[in-house]
């Protein structure tokens, strides 16, 4: 009886969290592989089009030059590819026009999106990454 209890507690307290956004499910890819953890590995993404479509490109740190560093699965780089981006990180993010982080910029705030830079002026535009 008890178990059955815990059970059905347990069950509406997931769907709860569920229902409000509390609860997230972290994909493979999200995922530590090495320590068998489990912990969820934020990224600051990158996507070739608007409202997060095409082809996309996650970062853990800075990469100051976006020609070298190409969208996942693809020999195409991300250099002034960009239209939209996601941060699940806690940390802001700036995106450069230029290489080596100079020129205009785009200001990305800890855990925020972006589904199209067009309204920003910066659409096509990121050439390099810098976490703050």
């Amino acid at each position: 009886m008890r178990r059955s209890i815990a059970a059905a507690v347990g069950s509406v307290a997931l769907l709860g969290a569920t229902a409000f956004g509390f609860a997230q499910t972290a994909t493979a890819a999200e995922t530590s592989g090495d320590s068998g953890t489990g912990v969820q590995v934020t990224y600051f993404w990158l996507f070739q089009h608007d409202n997060y479509g095409g082809s996309s490109k996650n970062f853990s740190g800075d990469d100051r030059a976006l020609s070298d560093t190409y969208w996942n699965g693809t020999n195409s780089p991300v250099n002034d590819g960009a239209s939209s981006m996601k941060n699940q990180t806690s940390r802001d993010v700036a995106l450069y026009q230029n290489a080596g982080c100079t020129g205009d910029n785009y200001f990305a705030r800890a855990n925020s999106v972006d589904s199209d830079f067009s309204n920003n002026s910066f659409d096509n535009k990121a050439s390099c990454v810098d976490f703050r």
